[in-house]
């Protein structure tokens, strides 16, 4: 199933399917949650306004199977809406997003985004390979490459790393759901410094938008960049740009993990 097929397969009253082939070990890809949910929220109450922020909390595991989605708006403004989206299944809730959609604004105030750093070209990037019963299903969706670091169970002394991200067969259109599934293709920082494979997962998920994703081909192959800034008693917190084809930030990253080694 692609990704537009997955998206189309939730109708405008929340319900749908979540499907087979985009597991990450017991769970369904966080990723793809947070772009389901996302693409929710847009076509039910976001219309008109670019979102700005969204923070995710993988309550439970999202299994392939029945979802219900349920959108809710809390404030609307001139400019600025703040809403919620929930997913659930069994009547449990097992995904929640609260989002920040916003129409701009003309300003005074100009700060100049991150600047992408000196990158490996993609071919000569380590391409992460698709393994049967070895890596995560969901990888046969995505082109993962590392331009600087190490992959999971690399055993190497950092765990900070650079690469590229896009769609194996590239959805119809560029899409801010796409770009929030490509951003959650990458394993918990911290995996590269283990030797050996261990359980480990997204807790909560902050991303923030510095421009539209639609207005870019769905075909790119996004630069991402991804510091830790500790990880102790088996948590750990990391944070991310991400920049288009031209070296362009569009989005920032913010996750805390989970890892059981």
């Amino acid at each position: 199933m692609t990704f537009d097929e997955v998206l189309a397969g939730v109708d405008g009253k929340g319900s749908g399917v979540l499907p087979e082939g985009w597991g990450q070990g017991r769970a369904l890809f966080g990723g793809l949650v947070g772009a389901v949910l996302y693409d929710h929220l847009e076509k039910s109450v976001g219309a008109g306004r670019m979102l700005r922020s969204f923070s995710l909390s993988f309550v439970a595991p999202a299994a392939p199977g029945p979802v219900t989605l349920t959108s809710e708006v809390f404030r609307e403004g001139k400019s600025v809406m703040q809403a919620m989206v929930t997913a659930r299944q069994d009547g449990q809730v097992v995904a929640a997003m609260l989002a920040s959609l916003g129409a701009a604004r003309e300003s005074a105030v100009k700060v100049a985004a991150p600047v992408m750093p000196a990158m490996k070209a993609p071919e000569d990037s380590f391409s992460l390979p698709n393994i049967k019963g070895v890596t995560p299903d969901f990888l046969e969706h995505f082109d993962m490459r590392y331009a600087n670091g190490k992959p999971p169970y690399s055993g190497s002394d950092e765990a900070n790393f650079t690469g590229y991200m896009g769609f194996r067969e590239a959805p119809a259109a560029m899409s801010t759901a796409a770009l929030i599934a490509l951003v959650d293709t990458w394993p918990p920082s911290v995996l590269s410094m283990l030797r050996t494979p261990a359980p480990a997962s997204s807790l909560t998920w902050t991303m923030e938008l510095l421009d539209d994703p639609a207005s870019r081909p769905a075909d790119t192959l996004w630069r991402y960049q991804v510091d830790t800034d500790q990880c102790s008693d088996g948590y750990g917190q990391s944070r991310a740009t991400i920049w288009d084809a031209d070296g362009r930030a569009v989005a920032l990253s913010r996750q805390t993990f989970t890892v059981f080694a």
